[in-house]
């Protein structure tokens, strides 16, 4: 190991044991720009990675927005500085460890304020974990966690098999008309599960969501209806066109990856695309872009971002410009709670990352930053007050 590079990995310990002074942060992130320096990096994840159990199947990173959002600059970063981005897994993978490295902090791009004393009137809420409902045809339930494992049952010629860890698949399934059956899986608020359809298309599901799909996919189409958020990887097959009915909008993958984001209280239906095509009513996506509805049925295009859409997904919030109810609204769905305000409250924005298995009261100390003065209540009732 070269003298570089052993700084290097000294500066990657100080960071994911959240030890770093704000100079080395700085230091770290020029090695990370530095594309002789991103295979010295991406063995130091590959370690980290065998340590920790993480799998390496995660979106493309961009790197200084990653800088931009956990350290504060004060100064807008020079135009010439391109963002560094690994196209390789295990680059994305290291991003993962370094979330999960910065642990309680909640550091925003705006200037540091003393952090308010937290109101503390319940018990501190756990986060959100692998559980959900699958509704069979005939109206049977079957509560998914750890302790039902291995095959639940046959609907149909399919075998339904729940992995255990939070993954339900369908084996054996047919291609025949005939006694198509239907199922429903449901996550509650505080819960997440992932789904292997019977075509093999992948689909993790985000808390207050549910998907309904055939257990066999037959005719000339692949239809599932959705509510919620859900992220799709669809196995493509350009003779039967997979299609998600998500409230008024229609999805139909070209050969995808991409995220939707349904929620009934969310002003708009929005649909970012990662990898491949989307059709989004008339509009075909692009990778980066992607396509909000609104309630009127008026879809738009723009500029997205996948990193953020799909930061549920690999373990953590982006709170990118987000409003203090966007946020709310998130942290109420993973956290069970029911958020109420109280008083007037003023406007602003945030801009932060932050990991997912932390307590309400650890994510709600970053806020405190950021004068949000609240208070949680028995029965997982969250007060924001002026």
């Amino acid at each position: 190991m070269t003298r570089s590079e052993s700084r290097l990995d000294y500066l990657y310990r100080q960071y994911t044991d959240k030890i770093c002074t704000r100079q080395e942060l700085e230091e770290f992130f020029e090695y990370v720009r530095d594309p002789a320096y991103r295979d010295a990096l991406e063995a130091m994840a590959d370690h980290q990675i065998g340590t920790m159990g993480l799998t390496a199947d995660l979106p493309l990173v961009d790197w200084e927005h990653m800088y931009r959002t956990v350290m504060p600059s004060p100064e807008p970063l020079r135009q010439e500085r391109r963002a560094a981005v690994f196209t390789l897994a295990r680059a994305a993978a290291a991003a993962c460890i370094i979330l999960v490295g910065i642990g309680a902090w909640f550091l925003f791009t705006r200037r540091q304020r003393p952090a308010a004393a937290p109101v503390l009137a319940g018990k501190d809420i756990a986060p959100g974990f692998n559980k959900a409902v699958l509704t069979l045809s005939d109206g049977v339930t079957i509560t998914l966690d750890s302790a039902h494992t291995g095959e639940l049952t046959k609907q149909g010629d399919v075998t339904v098999i729940n992995s255990g860890n939070g993954s339900l698949a369908y084996h054996g399934a047919g291609e025949s008309s005939a006694n198509v059956l239907y199922n429903t899986l449901t996550t509650p608020r505080g819960g997440q599960y992932q789904l292997s359809l019977p075509d093999g298309t992948k689909v993790w599901l985000n808390a207050a969501s549910s998907i309904t799909y055939p257990t066999a996919f037959a005719g000339d189409e692949r239809l599932i209806k959705m509510t919620g958020e859900a992220y799709f990887e669809v196995v493509h097959d350009k003779k039967r066109p997979f299609r998600v009915k998500a409230g008024n909008q229609t999805i139909e993958d070209i050969g995808t990856h991409f995220n939707v984001n349904a929620y009934s209280d969310e002003p708009a239906q929005v649909t970012t695309l990662l990898e491949g095509a989307v059709k989004v009513g008339q509009h075909l996506l692009k990778p980066g872009e992607k396509a909000s509805a609104a309630a009127s049925g008026e879809i738009t295009v723009s500029k997205g971002d996948p990193v953020q859409a799909v930061a549920w997904k690999n373990g953590f919030f982006d709170f990118s410009d987000a409003s203090l109810q966007m946020v709310m609204r998130q942290l109420g769905r993973w956290y069970n709670m029911e958020v109420q305000y109280e008083g007037n409250i003023r406007e602003r924005q945030f801009n932060g990352m932050i990991g997912r298995t932390l307590t309400l009261a650890q994510v709600l100390r970053g806020l405190a930053r950021e004068e949000v003065h609240y208070r949680i209540e028995a029965n997982n009732h969250l007060i924001i007050t002026p």
